[in-house]
């Protein structure tokens, strides 16, 4: 058995780190403008606004305009703005996503940790 200590000390470390992962995931694969990686982590229905678009769409709906976003915007870097949990028990992380027609600022609320995230709310402005 563990002493009480190291316990909270592990615990306070997975909560810091353990985020760290999927922020870090979410950054790489907005920089590659990877619609099929991002997707993989939608919800059943995600609540999604891309410029022109906005509303709640399917899985399979909204890869293919996070695809077609991409094809008219090539990134060339995302950046980690800031990360954190918001008051519903979900978690978000905020990326400044650097492409070819400018800078969009990328709002990622999704639920879950490790291969189990699932994004619900994605939202994609100038």
């Amino acid at each position: 058995m563990l002493p009480p200590v190291f316990t909270s000390v592990l615990l306070l470390w997975s909560s810091i780190f353990g985020n760290q992962t999927e922020s870090d995931k979410m950054v790489k694969m907005f920089s590659e403008g990877n619609s099929e990686s991002i997707s993989a982590y939608f919800n059943s229905s995600i609540q999604l606004t891309t410029p022109g678009k906005e509303g709640v769409y399917s899985r399979s709906q909204a890869k293919m305009i996070l695809s077609d976003f991409f094809s008219a915007n090539a990134p060339t870097q995302a950046t980690l703005k800031t990360k954190g949990n918001s008051e519903n028990g979900a978690q978000f992380v905020l990326l400044n996503l650097i492409t070819s027609e400018g800078t969009f600022k990328v709002n990622i609320f999704y639920r879950g940790s490790g291969n189990n995230v699932k994004i619900h709310e994605l939202k994609i402005e100038k």
